[in-house]
C-alpha cells in the first residue's frame, strides 16, 4: 500500500462553507487530494490560498507521494475515486457536481504536466511549469468545459436503456456509468456483475451494471454503447 503523507493542511476560514463542508465528509486522504486537485485547477483562492501558498501546498503534496514509478497512475487514481465519492454524497445535480475539481479535464493536464516536471527537473522544474501553465491571464484563455449528461428512461431494461451524452472519450463514458450508480444510489449499494451484451438485432450493444441494493435486492442498469 502506498502512503501519503499528508503534511499541515490549511487552516479554513469559517466562511469557506464550502471547504468546510467537503472537510466533514472526505477522509483526511480525499480531502487533501481534493485540495490538490482544486489547486491544479486555479482554484486555490476557492480554497482560501494566494497562489504562492496554492503552489507550495501542491509542491509538498507531489513531493510528499513514494515514488515507485507509479506515480501518475496514483494521480490518475485519486481524481476517479473522488469523482465517485462527490457523487455519492449527492450535493447537487448530476450536472453541477462535475463542476467540482476533480472532474475538470482542465485540472487533469495542468496535474500531469506539473507531476512530469517535478519528477524530471525537481523544484525548478515545477516552478517553471507552474508559470507556464498559469501565465498571467490563463482565466481568460480557458476553453469552458461541458458536463456529461445521462439520458434515457430509467436504464432497468435494454429498451429503456440510458445514453451517456457528451463524454470526450471512452474512458470518460465509462467512468460516466458509475458516477452515475454513484448519485442515483449514494453509498448504499454494492456492484455485482458487469458485462457489454452482444448485439442486438439492431446491432447496439449495452453495458449492463449489476447492483446489489439492500435490502431490495439486486437490480440491473443497462447503459447504451454508441456503434
Amino acid at each position: 500500500m502506498r502512503r501519503v503523507n499528508i503534511g499541515l493542511m490549511p487552516d479554513i476560514p469559517p466562511q469557506l462553507s464550502e471547504i468546510a463542508y467537503f472537510a466533514q465528509h472526505l477522509t483526511t486522504i480525499e480531502f487533501v487530494w481534493f485540495l490538490a486537485w482544486n489547486i491544479a485547477d486555479g482554484r486555490w483562492t476557492e480554497m482560501g490560498l494566494d497562489e504562492t501558498a496554492g503552489r507550495g501546498q501542491l509542491l509538498y503534496h507531489l513531493s510528499q507521494l513514494h515514488d515507485d514509478g507509479e506515480l501518475l497512475d496514483v494521480v490518475k487514481k485519486s481524481s476517479g475515486r473522488l469523482q465517485r465519492q462527490l457523487m455519492a454524497l449527492q450535493r447537487g445535480a448530476f450536472e453541477e457536481i462535475q463542476r467540482e475539481a476533480p472532474f475538470s479535464r482542465h485540472a487533469q493536464r495542468n496535474m500531469e504536466t506539473l507531476l512530469r516536471a517535478w519528477q524530471e527537473e525537481g523544484e525548478a522544474g515545477f516552478a517553471q511549469a507552474w508559470k507556464k501553465t498559469f501565465p498571467v491571464g490563463w482565466e481568460g484563455a480557458r476553453e469552458p468545459e461541458e458536463p456529461i449528461r445521462i439520458v434515457g428512461d430509467g436504464g432497468d431494461s435494454q429498451e429503456r436503456a440510458l445514453d451517456v451524452v457528451g463524454a470526450p472519450d471512452q474512458e470518460t463514458r465509462v467512468a460516466a456509468e458509475w458516477w452515475y450508480k454513484d448519485y442515483t444510489f449514494g453509498q448504499k449499494w454494492r456492484s455485482g456483475l458487469h458485462l457489454t451484451t452482444r448485439p442486438d438485432e439492431t446491432g447496439t450493444r449495452y453495458s449492463a451494471h449489476e447492483l446489489e441494493i439492500p435490502p431490495d435486492g439486486k437490480k440491473w442498469i443497462y447503459f447504451r454503447l454508441p456503434r
